[in-house]
């Protein structure tokens, strides 16, 4: 979502393109109050960023679009929560994921979801696919 919103952002051109092509396939993506949180702190705090990138992710996110792969939210729940501490005690003696990287991996388990929309390379670590 930080590369989406951020043109200085490394990662910004390849955000976009993928965005595009999932848009095209008619795609739907799910994300977490916790990766929404993650992402608009980032944005705000950092000098790639600020305010007006961080207000245009929340307004992207939550406006309906008729153009945008529709977006799911799931909320960590209390037992989703428990899970994703068991994950980051059982994976991070020799790793450094975010204890919200251990939420996705907990809901990404939990629904059965095979490939992230992401520039983290935890979620390969982690088994999962990205989008290219």
């Amino acid at each position: 979502m930080y590369a989406l919103n951020s043109p200085r952002d490394q990662y910004f051109t390849k955000a976009q393109r993928i965005l595009k092509k999932l848009q095209n396939e008619k795609s739907r993506l799910v994300t977490t109050d916790y990766v929404i949180d993650e992402a608009v702190t980032t944005l705000l705090t950092t000098k790639r960023g600020g305010y007006h990138f961080a207000m245009n992710l929340l307004n992207w996110i939550f406006s309906p679009r008729k153009t945008s792969p529709q977006l799911r939210i799931e909320w960590i729940t209390p037992s989703r929560f428990h899970r994703a501490r068991v994950i980051f005690r059982r994976f991070n003696r020799d790793k450094t994921w975010s204890f919200t990287d251990c939420t996705s991996y907990a809901l990404m388990n939990e629904l059965k979801l095979k490939k992230a929309f992401t520039f983290d390379e935890h979620f390969t670590q982690m088994g999962f696919e990205v989008f290219e």
